[in-house]
């Protein structure tokens, strides 16, 4: 390596990326299932989370609130969040930082789906009890992040 090169990323070991993923798809299935409590029980005490609409919510009292109030958006239609292209990236004190894409569909009785304005997410997870709790989320939508750069 010359002094040019940084070297990139650590890869995690198979088994934290997979604990990672398993993590998401539990969090997830409790959004889309309508268990708002369980949803923000994913999150540490002291959490911060950014949604892409803007303002911020700490602690999973006013996650859960906002989680279930959003939900009333979809009208009784079914949302399903999709993550992908995700990275992770342990730090050396235990902490997990992620960056992920999101998509969400929702699905109507009459058969259409939907499709949200997609979104780019990164978290930093901490162990609480040995168990993976979100310490904080920003999520940023690409059509804002795509107009503010149009608009420069």
């Amino acid at each position: 390596m010359t002094t040019d090169e940084t070297p990139g990323p650590k890869i995690p070991s198979p088994e934290l990326y997979v604990e990672v993923t398993q993590f998401y798809a539990r969090q997830m299935h409790r959004m889309d299932g309508g268990d708002f409590g369980g949803f923000a029980a994913s999150f540490s005490q002291d959490s911060v989370f950014a949604p892409a609409g803007g303002g911020g919510l700490r602690g999973p009292e006013a996650i859960e609130t906002a989680a279930r109030a959003a939900a009333g958006r979809f009208g009784g239609a079914q949302p399903r969040h999709w993550f992908d292209m995700m990275t992770v990236e342990e730090a050396d004190d235990g902490t997990v930082s992620t960056s992920y894409y999101a998509t969400v569909t929702v699905a109507s009785s009459d058969g259409s789906v939907q499709v949200e304005p997609t979104c780019f997410v990164r978290d930093v997870l901490v162990r609480v009890a040995g168990t993976l709790r979100a310490r904080s989320r920003v999520i940023e939508r690409d059509d804002l992040t795509a107009r503010a750069r149009a608009e420069g």
